[in-house]
């Protein structure tokens, strides 16, 4: 294996061996005062044919550095900053590829500063205060390449399995078109949909509230947000995509997307329907709907997902999903903003579980094995808007109203048996068919209101949310239970149980902010929020001679209500100057519990006072890194199923019964994050961990008696804590057309769990190791090949002597490939090994997930036809071992298996004006 890998290496090293290692450096200055100028952009480009070959900016000494590998002998050199002329020379390297060019000197833009519009070549990257801003134009891409294809080439940028986007380590939370949500706040539908040549810029930045907007603060320093801008000459117009495709097996899959632009007037629709577990608009240039398959199944266990709130898949099993989505956006003379979204899902899901669980006792042990299947079946509505008014240049209000409502029905069985070491046994056969209806409406109000001095403002932020779920459910079951073979006795199960929950949230907070001086700022808040639920539980019984469910089950029916309201002071100092940026909250947090159960005729009441803390430390250091901390504490109030003290007998091996008497949750949160990306090189490293201590943690206690019946309650347990860390390196070698790319990471997590068995106390350690590595080389409109590998060593310890301590590695390794040549073709494959080491000999322990796709473009590339396979191998499976306190269970679970499949794609485009990206 070693020397696979030092001949692999030295194989694309040689791709290599004729390029030049080259460094061009400099300061900028201000040609009349000397001024060092900071953040001036500097960039590379090849004489013949324009492609960019490096980039930088200045740092706050005015000095740059360009870097990187070229086979190219004579260059364009050019220097900008906003508000002076660029500078252009020409370069080569024939007396060395070490070049000082001393110092630049820029003179101002007199048109530029008097209002003109000057035509002047745009640079790469530009840096605007706490934004860095790449044009879409200067990174080369193949020709219909899409968002998603755009920002794998800027660097410090990652786009995983999933589509998780991060910059530097940071998360992005959310993608924006022209500044507005584009089908609500998930990135996938604007990275899959938004073709580069409408894009102008991409603008990274860190990820800012409303509040920090309207106030010109700066944003959250761990998460980052991406703003397209649409170039103004194709910001009229229209683009769309459709694809239809038809399988073996009956597997079908369509879906499309139109998207209209008529400069601030944007409106898309789109849809699909499917039966391979897909959303069918997170389209994959590739594999279409099909793209993700190979990792999320394998990988996750499971073909599940979800977008915009709309869930598909998920525990195993197949689904047939449609759905549909409309996105809206304008502008009236600039100071009213409108954006809103509707989504309709449709989902049926037929599942399929073989589970074999090992619960352990403190004196012994008893196993059950089962068998289950059901049908789910459901419609969703999903509507969102977002209205911002500038009533003038000071004051802002915006309103978010949104909505959701569902109806599902399901239908599942279940056959299990029990058994421990004496020879006691225990078989039930249950089944249990729900109609529930869920609806929330909620609101969120903002109102800022900012003075002329820097820095003063009010504000107040206001949220309302009420939502509504009932469900009727038909229960069966029979119990039989036996010794050594002889039935000892017989239990039935039959009854109607009606379920209702309604629950109504408010908050309002008024904040004033106050400008100490040019670098600290005062801030003083007072959030009051109320939360107020209702559940209802009516279970009926069935009458053995007539059938129907008119018996009133007093001991397994309550109505129990809650309210919960929160009062919290504040004050905070902030402070931000030159790359230092830190923040202290210190405040006061009482909460109020008053529960009432209606049924029981009794209540109690509760208060809780803890300081409520918050602060963050941000600090840039050099050119390219920063370090962030965080520190915060909360106050959690147990749910109300953990309160309400009556049992729930829907499993009747498993009673669960809520403790009124439970304390709220006292939680302490730490987190780290370290980054230092250099750009220039191509190369750098994040690192971050985060840390959790919690003290009244409900925890579950549980007590099985002589029946193997388990009933659970709850208690508070202190000293809790999980943690995590993230770390990753990454460097790229360039060369024009080609690069390589390594990428090292270590993730890690533990975690401390107490809990209750028969009256003993028990915890349990878990700790996780996960190294990774992959690498990726790649020439342009040639091919790209992805391998990765991950190993995860897993660990868990538990305080009971009757409990065998887990130890176990599971490995992955994954490949993708994609070729770009002969020109209209597209060859794709993509594939997942999995070994499990946790799994026991009755389940498969490895599978090799492999799917292909082979493509055709005609009618100038606008037409492409593909025939895909899913499986190809025949392997997919969805076995999965888990490890909880006090019992260890694998189970393997219906999944989607071999398909083939023949598409069709189409797309449809006309826009006004000019490709930005063909300048």
């Amino acid at each position: 294996m070693k020397r696979l890998i030092l001949t692999v290496i030295a194989i694309l090293a040689m791709a290599f061996v004729h390029a030049q290692r080259f460094e061009i450096k400099g300061i900028v200055k201000d040609s009349t005062n000397q001024e060092l100028l900071q953040s001036a952009t500097v960039f590379l480009e090849s004489k013949t044919d324009s492609t960019l070959i490096s980039y930088s900016i200045t740092d706050e000494n005015g000095f740059f550095k360009l870097v990187g590998n070229t086979a190219v002998k004579e260059f364009n050199f050019f220097t900008s900053f906003t508000g002076y002329k660029e500078y252009n020379k020409i370069i080569t390297f024939e007396n060395g590829t070490i070049i000082d060019l001393g110092t630049i000197n820029l003179s101002s833009d007199v048109e530029f500063l008097e209002g003109i519009v000057v035509n002047a070549r745009k640079a790469p990257v530009t840096v605007k205060q706490d934004t860095l801003e790449f044009n879409a134009k200067s990174f080369n891409t193949k020709a219909d390449a899409n968002l998603e294809d755009v920002i794998k080439e800027l660097p410090g940028v990652e786009i995983d399995k999933d589509g998780k986007i991060t910059v530097n380590g940071k998360e992005v939370t959310k993608i924006l078109v022209n500044g507005k949500e584009f089908f609500g706040d998930d990135p996938q539908v604007a990275l899959k949909n938004l073709p580069k040549e409408i894009i102008d810029k991409i603008q990274v930045t860190e990820s800012k509230t409303d509040e920090q907007k309207a106030n010109g603060e700066a944003g959250d320093a761990n998460a980052s947000e991406i703003n397209i801008t649409i170039d103004e000459d194709k910001n009229r117009g229209w683009f769309s995509r459709l694809t239809a495709g038809a399988g073996t097996d009956d597997r079908y899959s369509m879906s499309g997307i139109v998207n209209y632009f008529k400069d601030s007037f944007r409106v898309s629709v789109l849809g699909s329907s499917n039966n391979i577990n897909s959303p069918g608009f997170s389209f994959d240039e590739i594999y279409d709907a099909m793209g993700n398959s190979a990792y999320s199944i394998s990988r996750n266990s499971n073909g599940s997902f979800g977008i915009n709130g709309i869930s598909f898949g998920g525990s195993g099993g197949i689904t047939s999903s449609r759905s549909a989505g409309l996105s809206l956006a304008n502008d009236w003379d600039e100071k009213v903003e409108l954006t809103g979204s509707y989504f309709y899902g449709n989902n049926d899901t037929e599942t399929q579980t073989n589970n074999r669980t090992t619960t352990f006792l403190p004196d012994r042990e008893f196993t059950t094995t089962s068998s289950s299947r059901g049908r789910s079946m459901g419609d969703s509505h999903r509507i969102n808007t977002r209205v911002e008014v500038k009533l003038d240049t000071l004051t802002t209000i915006s309103i978010e109203p949104s909505y959701n409502q569902s109806s599902n029905n399901s239908l599942s069985n279940r056959i299990s048996n029990t058994q421990d070491d004496t020879g006691q046994e225990i078989d039930i056969e249950s089944s249990n068919n729900s109609n529930s209806d869920n609806y929330t409406a909620g609101a969120n109000l903002y109102f800022s209101r900012r003075f002329k001095k820097k820095g003063n403002s009010i504000s107040l932020f206001t949220t309302i949310n009420v939502n509504d779920s009932e469900s009727i459910n038909d229960f069966f079951s029979e119990r039989v239970i036996s010794d050594n073979g002889v039935i000892d006795e017989t239990e039935i199960q039959n009854q109607i149980i009606n379920q209702e929950s309604k629950g109504t949230n408010f908050s309002i907070t008024p904040t004033w902010r106050k400008s100490l001086s040019d670098d600290y700022r005062l801030n003083i808040s007072y959030r009051v929020s109320a939360n107020k639920q209702e559940q209802s539980r009516n279970v009926f019984d069935r009458d053995m001679v007539t059938g129907e469910a008119t018996i009133f089950n007093d001991a397994l029916s309550n109505d129990f209500e809650t309210d919960n309201t929160q009062q919290r002071p504040s004050v905070g100092l902030s402070y931000n100057k030159d790359k230092t940026r830190w923040e202290i909250t210190a405040g006061l947090l009482y909460q109020t519990l008053n529960t009432d159960n209606v049924a029981l005729d009794s209540s109690f009441d509760r208060s809780f006072s803890n300081p409520y803390i918050r602060a963050y430390l941000s600090k840039q250091f050099g050119k390219f890194g920063r370090i962030y901390f965080n520190y915060s504490n909360n106050i959690n109030v147990p749910s109300v199923n953990q309160l309400q003290p009556v049992e729930d007998s829907t499993n009747p091996q498993n009673i669960i019964k809520g403790n009124p008497d439970l304390e709220a949750t006292n939680t302490h949160n730490i987190y780290l994050n370290f980054n230092n990306y250099n750009w220039e090189e191509g190369k750098g490293i994040y690192s971050g961990a985060g840390f959790t201590y919690t003290n009244n943690q409900v925890a579950a206690t549980t007590t099985t008696d002589d029946n193997l019946v388990r009933t659970t309650t709850y208690t508070n347990v202190d000293g809790t804590y999980n943690g995590y860390l993230y770390s990753g390196y990454s460097m790229q070698f360039k060369k024009d057309e080609r690069s390589i790319d390594v990428s090292l990471g270590l993730d890690a997590n533990l975690s401390l769990n107490k809990g209750f068995t028969n009256g003993v106390s028990f915890e349990t350690n878990n700790v996780n190791l996960s190294p990774n590595v992959s690498f990726e080389y790649s020439i342009d409109d040639i091919f790209e090949l992805e391998t990765e590998y991950n190993i995860s060593f897993n660990s868990s310890k538990f305080s009971l002597d009757n409990i065998d301590d887990q130890s176990f590695t599971n490995h992955t390794a994954a490949i993708d490939l994609t070729t770009f040549w002969p020109k209209s073709l597209i060859m794709g494959l993509r594939g997942e090994y999995n070994v499990f080491g946790n799994v026991t000999e009755e389940f498969d322990n490895d599978s090799f997930v492999l799917i292909g796709s082979l493509g055709y473009k005609f009618a100038k590339d606008k037409a492409v036809v593909k025939l895909k396979a899913y499986d190809i191998l025949n392997q997919v499976i969805d076995t999965r071992r888990t490890i909880s306190q006090d019992f260890i269970s694998d189970s393997s679970s219906l999944v989607l298996r071999q398909y083939f499949m023949l598409s069709f794609t189409y797309k449809f485009s006309k826009f006004g004006g000019k490709d930005p990206n063909r300048e």
